[in-house]
C-alpha cells in the first residue's frame, strides 16, 4: 500500500479532515462525555474538557506518521465536529485494514455514518491501494451492522473477543469484509 497520510475527504454533507485542537469543545459536548455514544468502546465517557484535550493532543502527534488515518467528521451546514473514522490493523504485505466509525447520538439514524464510511472506502481502494477493507460490531449494537451493509461490506462471521480491561464490551461481533482486486501490473 502506498501512505499518503489523513488528507481531507469531502462529500455531500461532510467534511473529514484531520483534528484541530479547538475540536475538543465539540467533541466532549457531540460524543465523548456521552455513555450512550461510548457504550460499545473501550473507554469510558469523559468527565471533563481536560481529558478531551489530552486526548486530542496524543491523536494530533500521530498525524506525523504517514500510515495514520484518522479523520474527525464535521457537518459542512454547523461547522461542529459530530463523530469520528479511521483506519486501523493495518497490515501492509495482506493489503487490509479495518475501519471504525463514532457518531454523535445526536446525529444517529441519518445516514452520516455511512455517507463517511463510503468515502473512507474509496480512499482506502483508491488512494492508498488496499484490496480489502474489514470491520466490526458488538451484536448488540445492530445498527453498526446496517451502516456497514450499506456501505457494500458482507458478513463473513460471529466470533467471541475478551477485553479484560473493559468487560463491558466484551462478547459476540459480526464481522464483515469488502475486498477489491488491486491490479499490481
Amino acid at each position: 500500500m502506498k501512505h499518503v497520510e489523513t488528507q481531507t475527504i469531502e462529500t455531500e454533507r461532510l467534511i473529514l479532515r484531520k483534528y484541530e485542537m479547538t475540536d475538543a469543545e465539540d467533541m466532549f459536548r457531540n460524543w465523548v462525555a456521552d455513555p450512550e455514544a461510548s457504550r460499545f468502546w473501550s473507554w469510558a465517557p469523559h468527565k471533563d474538557i481536560l481529558e478531551t484535550k489530552s486526548l486530542l493532543s496524543g491523536w494530533i502527534k500521530e498525524y506525523s506518521k504517514l500510515d495514520i488515518y484518522h479523520w474527525v467528521i464535521v457537518l459542512k451546514n454547523t461547522s461542529q465536529a459530530i463523530g469520528y473514522i479511521y483506519f486501523d490493523e493495518i497490515d501492509n504485505d495482506a493489503r487490509s485494514l479495518s475501519v471504525h466509525c463514532l457518531i454523535s447520538r445526536k446525529l444517529w439514524n441519518q445516514g452520516i455514518a455511512t455517507e463517511a464510511c463510503k468515502s473512507v472506502l474509496e480512499f482506502a481502494f483508491n488512494t492508498i491501494g488496499a484490496s480489502k477493507v474489514h470491520s466490526r460490531h458488538h451484536i448488540e449494537n445492530p445498527a453498526s451492522g446496517k451502516v456497514l451493509r450499506k456501505c457494500g461490506m458482507g458478513y463473513v462471521s460471529t466470533e467471541y473477543r475478551h477485553y479484560p480491561d473493559c468487560k463491558r464490551i466484551s462478547g459476540n461481533y459480526h464481522i464483515y469484509e469488502i475486498t477489491r482486486h488491486i491490479d499490481k501490473s
